[in-house]
């Protein structure tokens, strides 16, 4: 091992250390940030304890999607500008490689042993292997991929097609497809409840989100939210879903029992990536336009902190590395 290495992890195993001492008693817990700065070429590391960014790691061109791996040993960061991947490893916090990746990697989602990257321009979902980073199978989609996400037991991947106005559920054993939803117009940024029950579609041209029942795979309802809906983040125990609306510098709060839009919440400009951190009460935004992350206290739907981060910062998909906390 290198001294520079060396040097690396002990760092980042210090910065870890100290973020579950900061977990303890009152504070919340800790985790790490990986914040995507498209016009940087830079991932901001922040630690959501202080609130501060500890690190900048340079990775490809443009980059904007990030996935943050279960087992929080790797982060991936998809590069349109040059289509490629970055892999950060999380205990140094360096990239520790990087791979082609299509034409067009934008949406992508880590499960415990593989990989799924939307790719935007061949209108396709693609697997590959962890760690050995080898592509396994494409599946052509719909029309411009633009959202992923996983069921719970990761045998099912759900897939937002933008120009198709609908979302396709994908068989992640054989990376086939199940079936297909319509949606509103232009689906882009998809989450699951943690019971896999409920999947929240935002529909950036019907300024709305789609709610659609997992077992029928049929629309519970579509509610109005902001003017250009993204992203979508729950929290509360999923009792509240977060949705960032790009043109409103804003985000809607919907009760996800009785489908109201309880509130509108003033962020940054050009609000994008939204994550709930570890203790499901703070979630993260990021503005795109104001490079700053916006802290939102979801009990009082009110903006706490502003974080400031390298130009462009997008931060979209999970985000959040949860950090281990040590038992008794």
């Amino acid at each position: 091992m290198s001294r520079s290495r060396s040097a690396a992890m002990v760092q980042t195993t210090l910065l870890l250390m100290a973020l579950s001492t900061k977990a303890t008693g009152s504070e919340p817990i800790a985790s790490l940030a990986f914040v995507t700065n498209q016009g940087a070429n830079s991932v901001s590391v922040i630690d959501t304890a202080s609130h501060s960014v500890v690190k900048t790691i340079t990775v490809g061109q443009e980059p904007a999607g990030i996935s943050v791996c279960p087992q929080g040993d790797e982060a991936y960061v998809s590069n349109p500008g040059d289509g490629t991947l970055s892999v950060i490893d999380t205990d140094t916090l360096e990239v520790s490689r990087t791979f082609a990746a299509g034409d067009g990697p934008l949406a992508l989602v880590c499960s415990s042993t593989n990989l799924y990257v939307a790719d935007w321009y061949t209108h396709s979902v693609s697997s590959y292997e962890r760690h050995s980073d080898h592509h396994e199978k494409t599946l052509d989609v719909g029309i411009s991929p633009s959202g992923l996400t996983l069921s719970p037991d990761e045998d099912k991947l759900y897939v937002t097609n933008r120009d198709s106005d609908n979302l396709m559920e994908v068989d992640t054993t054989s990376l086939t497809l199940s079936r297909t939803v319509a949606t509103g117009h232009r689906p882009f940024g998809v989450t699951l409840d943690g019971s896999g029950k409920r999947l929240y579609v935002a529909n950036v041209q019907s300024n709305s989100i789609t709610i659609i029942d997992t077992e029928s795979f049929i629309e519970v309802a579509e509610l109005d939210v902001g003017d250009r809906p993204y992203a979508v983040a729950l929290g509360l125990g999923d009792t509240r879903a977060f949705v960032t609306n790009q043109y409103d510098e804003s985000v809607s709060v919907i009760d996800t029992d009785s489908l109201l839009v309880l509130q509108t919440i003033e962020v940054g400009e050009y609000p994008e990536g939204i994550s709930a951190l570890p203790d499901d009460r703070y979630l993260y935004v990021a503005n795109w336009f104001s490079n700053s992350v916006s802290l939102i206290d979801a009990t009082t739907n009110t903006v706490v902190d502003s974080i400031d981060v390298e130009d462009g910062p997008r931060a979209y998909g999970n985000f959040i590395m949860h950090v281990k906390q040590p038992t008794d």
